[in-house]
């Protein structure tokens, strides 16, 4: 019988491997021995990097710095003027029925004019085509601004950078945003209004609707328990942190946050819907373009920011 039959057979990479990691260790312990002050990590030519930062960026940052600062001070002495209505705004978007999506009303004109252009050498089967694709649109009426809303939803859009003023960023933290792409619930009363204002080109904010809240709630619904980011997974944490204030499940939650009580409305946090919010963990969503748009194809949101109504369900779907 074979003596080495019993043993254990070894790769050979393991070997080296080991034999590798061995060598290592003896080596700091002899430099630890020798020379006991100097640090493991040795820094190589390849790894030091100089940044370089352009006179034109630094004055463009000042400039931003500057402008953002003085805004904030003129809205905060008298107000947004005629830039925000005290009045609810209502407008029409172009909906497609079979696609089930908004048209853009400047392309839908520019096919329009195309269309008038060659009428006069189209035969019967394009005019007809072009009716049934008149009958698929519908004008949708929509209001575009929270006037008259008790509850929004604020999602923060800009990152606060070293550019941003601090009242700005004192701001963003008092109404609990403090991240990229973080959404929170807040009570549309006339304090968080002028908060909102003072923050606009940072968030994006209107009124959502029942179904979204409920899609908010329960795709990306997270609650803080004991200072813990805890997912809504189970009615019993409802039940057990809110249960003084007559919650037991997701579906009072919603109806809370779709209605803010008169206790919200007055600025009270004590009421339920202030103890709902500060149950709720802010919700942490998604940016509308992804990098390979907003870098390669060079997508950006521009000017959407601010109050957006009604048009805020749309937004959030996208971000979801």
């Amino acid at each position: 019988m074979n003596p080495n039959s019993d043993l254990q057979l070894v790769p050979e990479t393991l070997l080296k491997k080991r034999h590798d990691l061995d060598a290592l260790q003896a080596k700091r312990a002899a430099e630890a021995i020798t020379n006991p002050r100097v640090s493991r990590k040795r820094i190589s030519d390849k790894s030091k990097k100089v940044k370089v930062v352009k006179a034109e960026t630094i004055l463009i940052q000042s400039r931003h710095r500057k402008n953002a600062r003085t805004r904030f001070n003129r809205v905060s002495k008298k107000g947004m003027q005629t830039r925000a209505s005290d009045k609810s705004v209502v407008k029409t978007k172009v909906w497609d029925s079979v696609k089930e999506e908004e048209v853009d009303e400047k392309e839908l004109q520019q096919e329009k004019e195309q269309q008038d252009k060659a009428d006069d050498t189209a035969s019967d089967d394009d005019k007809e085509a072009d009716e049934k694709n008149d009958q698929k649109l519908h004008k949708i009426p929509y209001k575009a601004n929270s006037i008259g809303a008790t509850t929004v939803f604020a999602v923060l859009i800009r990152p606060t950078i070293h550019t941003t003023p601090k009242p700005v960023k004192k701001t963003l933290s008092t109404l609990r945003l403090r991240r990229m792409h973080e959404g929170v619930f807040l009570p549309y009363t006339d304090a968080t209004r002028k908060m909102l204002h003072l923050v606009e080109p940072y968030v994006l904010y209107g009124m959502p609707s029942t179904e979204t809240i409920s899609d908010l709630v329960r795709r990306r619904g997270f609650c803080r328990v004991d200072g813990k980011r805890v997912p809504l997974a189970d009615n019993n944490v409802i039940e057990r942190e809110l249960g003084d204030a007559g919650l037991i499940c997701v579906e009072d939650l919603v109806q809370v946050l779709s209605s803010a009580s008169l206790d919200a409305m007055e600025g009270e946090n004590d009421g339920t819907f202030g103890k709902v919010t500060k149950f709720l963990w802010p919700f942490r969503l998604t940016s509308r373009k992804s990098k390979f748009q907003s870098k390669m194809l060079d997508l950006k949101d521009g000017k959407l920011y601010g109050d957006q109504g009604e048009a805020m369900n749309g937004y959030i779907r996208e971000m979801l």
